[in-house]
């Protein structure tokens, strides 16, 4: 029999949970006093709850009522996100925000889980994930998901965009997910989507205007990362004169098709070190986040010599390439003093 006590919370899989109101929460505390133990299971994977986190929040108030619990079996953390997804997608009461964030985490999840499709214990090239790979898993993943859930591919890839937006505004600001989700915060999905791609620090300001009202929001702040470039304002309208007939195209037209198509594939401004030290902070904690991910869901890495072998080779030339670069700084600020 499961302890208490021995239930744990992952944030991940909790922040996929649509939480229920302070009314439905106390009704729910009201009916497990009342009928003295909890009708629902908790459902667990390698202990972690995957369902039933407001059941656990008042079993915490009121240990001695007994409670069961499911053990479900996942191969990794991403079959177990795609369960939470679908199960949260099957209730009735859910915002448009919040099934757009489910739709958008369950497609990424898929992707996850098709990336290494081989043994999960082998590196990406040795499981057969070939450079154009990723490119098929993206599109067959949203293809699953967009029949499961009656949708399209377009919606399902706005989707994963979105739920990327909803996770770097919560990262910058936590607990305005839930803000955004419930519909409270009132911004276009062009708006939320665009926050995971404006530099860290400024995440906290873009999330301060979208709190205020439309007509107050400063639009300096909140469109300078989600405005469409004017080479795709053209592009959609020429589009729409198409699907209008419009018949052929006259010679300013062409001229504007072709710079607004060049627009899209060159290079709008040159950058300099300082515009790119959010690339490199980006790539950065990139790196740390995906071996930490490798390491908590293939322990193997560590414990198995095979792998600790190619390991200590990678860990090798990072620490050369990174020491290298380390004395070219030392170097040139030698030079300078």
């Amino acid at each position: 029999m499961t302890k208490l006590s021995q239930l744990k919370i992952d944030p991940e899989f909790q922040n996929q949970i649509n939480p229920p109101s302070f009314e439905e929460t106390h009704q729910l505390e009201m009916n497990i006093l009342k009928e003295e133990r909890v009708l629902n299971p908790i459902i667990t994977w390698n202990g972690y709850i995957v369902d039933g986190h407001t059941r656990y929040q008042i079993l915490r108030k009121y240990p001695f009522i007994p409670f069961e619990v499911i053990e479900k079996e996942f191969s990794s953390r991403y079959e177990a996100l795609v369960w939470i997804c679908k199960n949260q997608l099957g209730r009735r009461n859910l915002t448009p925000e919040q099934k757009k964030f489910l739709i958008g985490k369950q497609a990424e999840a898929e992707k996850q889980i098709k990336s290494f499709h081989g043994n999960q214990y082998t590196l990406a090239s040795e499981s057969g994930l070939v450079q154009n790979e990723p490119d098929r898993t993206k599109h067959g993943s949203r293809s699953k998901v967009a029949a499961e859930h009656g949708t399209s591919e377009s919606y399902v890839y706005r989707a994963e965009q979105f739920a990327r937006g909803v996770e770097a505004a919560e990262e910058a600001v936590p607990g305005v997910q839930e803000e955004i989700l419930s519909g409270k915060i009132r911004a276009t999905d062009r708006e939320i989507s665009s926050i995971a791609k404006v530099p860290k620090e400024k995440r906290p300001e873009v999330v301060a205007e979208l709190r205020k009202p439309k007509a107050k929001r400063d639009s300096s702040i909140t469109d300078s990362y989600s405005s469409p470039s004017k080479g795709n304002e053209f592009i959609t309208t020429f589009k729409q004169d198409i699907q209008g007939h419009k018949k052929g195209l006259n010679k300013e037209e062409k001229q504007n098709l072709k710079d607004a198509v060049k627009s899209i594939y060159s290079p709008r401004r040159l950058a300099d070190g300082e515009a790119m030290m959010c690339e490199i902070q980006g790539a950065q904690e990139d790196f740390v986040r995906r071996w930490e991910m490798c390491f908590r869901e293939y322990p193997d890495i560590l414990t198995e010599p095979k792998n600790n072998e190619k390991l200590l080779i990678f860990i090798d030339r990072a620490s050369r390439y990174l020491q290298a670069v380390k004395d070219r700084l030392n170097d040139d600020k030698e030079q300078r003093s």
